[in-house]
C-alpha cells in the first residue's frame, strides 16, 4: 500500500500509512518484550484440598490438588509484565506517544491525499 501511494505520487497517504508501519511495530516489539509472570500466594496449612469447578457459561474447568497449587494460584494469583531490556515504562510511554502523534497526524493528513491513497490506507 505504501508502495503504490509512493508510485502515483500520493505523498499523504504513502508517509501515513510507512509512520503507521513503523509506530505499530516499535510499540508491538516494546509490548512484545515483556515476560508475563504469574505470582502464586500460600495457602493456609489448614486448607481443605482444592477440588472444585470454575464454570463460564458452557465451560466447565476442574480443579484436583492441594489448595496451593490449584485454587489460590488462579482466584488470588498476580499477573505482572516484566520490561527488563527497558527502561521502567519510558520505552512505553514514548511508544504511547508515537501513537497519538500517529494519530493526530492521520486525522489532519489522510483528508489531504487522493481517493486511491485513501483507499489504501483503509
Amino acid at each position: 500500500s505504501c508502495a503504490l501511494c509512493g508510485w502515483t505520487y500520493d505523498w499523504f497517504c504513502c508517509s501515513m500509512i510507512l509512520l503507521g508501519i513503523i509506530s505499530n511495530g516499535m510499540a508491538s516489539l516494546v509490548i512484545g518484550s515483556a515476560s508475563l509472570e504469574l505470582q502464586g500466594v500460600k495457602s493456609a496449612p489448614t486448607a481443605p484440598p482444592g477440588d472444585g469447578m470454575l464454570m463460564d457459561g458452557d465451560d466447565v474447568v476442574l480443579l484436583l490438588g492441594k489448595e496451593e497449587d490449584v485454587a489460590t494460584t488462579i482466584t488470588r494469583g498476580r499477573f505482572t509484565l516484566r520490561y527488563e531490556p527497558w527502561d521502567e515504562y519510558a520505552a512505553i510511554g514514548s511508544c504511547s506517544l508515537l501513537l497519538v502523534a500517529q494519530l493526530l497526524a492521520q486525522l489532519l493528513l489522510i483528508p489531504q491525499g487522493t481517493f486511491f491513497g485513501q483507499i489504501m490506507f483503509l
